[in-house]
């Protein structure tokens, strides 16, 4: 009996490759939302066109409704996705979710400690934008809760080099933030991947772009490692042209506005 026979794997060696030969590469342009993937594909990574049957997209309100989360104590014996490094493929990563999986006891969750809240950075890992404002209005100091504003901002789109068309400037996204740690980015409905704030179809913003942290009263910003970088600027100043540091939390005020991708600006600011 031989080794195939053993195996069941073919024994034959393998076929030698020309260093040398290109490898031709493929793209297309969405018609639903003009992004261009690469590769030979059967849905959009921005939106999930289905290039193969020419579906478009389902609407947010059509998607099933998320299950009632879990106790915060079952949660936070769970690996957070926001953790997994974005350089990785997120379809080799298997996240083990389950309290078997994790082997942790289901009657122990009552016990178990509340996840601890994000703690703000150290002094040496973070950067102030600006110099603060001298003068803050009463309607400042009142801690009502928080909201982004998400707005196609088509002044900054004119500084990018970029063929996708830019939608119209309508009024701005209003999103409620109930969560000290935000992650903004752009659906890719081919990997299952949702960002809390979605920059919709630009298609400069990566999957996980940016992540916003606060302490209850400050937010800072940073960077995860993207290849067209995230700028910011406050009223009054001109458009930013130098990306902040990577691996930096960069403190932001209600003034100031955070630029990303080829047109999204975002805004926090007090809900009233």
């Amino acid at each position: 009996m031989n080794e195939e026979e053993v195996t069941g794997r073919r024994t034959e060696p393998a076929r030698p490759v020309d260093p040398e030969a290109e490898v031709e590469e493929t793209s297309r342009e969405c018609p639903h939302c003009h992004a261009t993937s690469v590769g030979d594909v059967s849905f959009c990574g921005s939106c999930g066109y289905d290039f193969v049957t020419g579906t478009p997209p389902v609407a947010p309100e059509e998607l099933p409704q998320a299950d009632e989360r879990r106790p915060t104590a079952e949660q936070s014996a769970e690996p957070l996705e926001a953790y997994i490094d974005p350089r990785r493929d997120a379809d080799d990563i298997e996240l083990q979710t389950t309290p078997a999986e994790v082997a942790l006891d289901p009657a122990d969750l009552p016990h178990r400690p509340d996840v601890p809240p994000p703690t703000p950075p150290a002094a040496g890992q973070m950067e102030i934008a600006h110099d603060p404002p001298q003068r803050r209005p009463p309607s400042r100091e009142q801690d009502a809760g928080w909201v982004a504003e998400i707005w196609v901002d088509h002044a900054w789109y004119a500084t990018r080099d970029t063929d996708q068309p830019a939608p119209e400037a309508g009024p701005p996204e209003l999103v409620t933030l109930t969560q000290d740690n935000v992650v903004v980015g752009r659906t890719n409905v081919e990997r299952g991947l949702r960002p809390d704030l979605d920059a919709g179809t630009d298609a400069g913003v990566s999957v996980r772009h940016a992540q916003l942290t606060s302490d209850g009263h400050r937010w800072w910003v940073e960077d995860l490692d993207t290849s067209n970088g995230t700028y910011v600027s406050t009223v009054g100043l001109p458009l930013p042209t130098e990306p902040i540091e990577r691996g930096v939390r960069v403190q932001i005020d209600e003034d100031d506005r955070v630029f990303l991708g080829a047109w999204t600006r975002l805004m926090l600011r007090r809900r009233a």
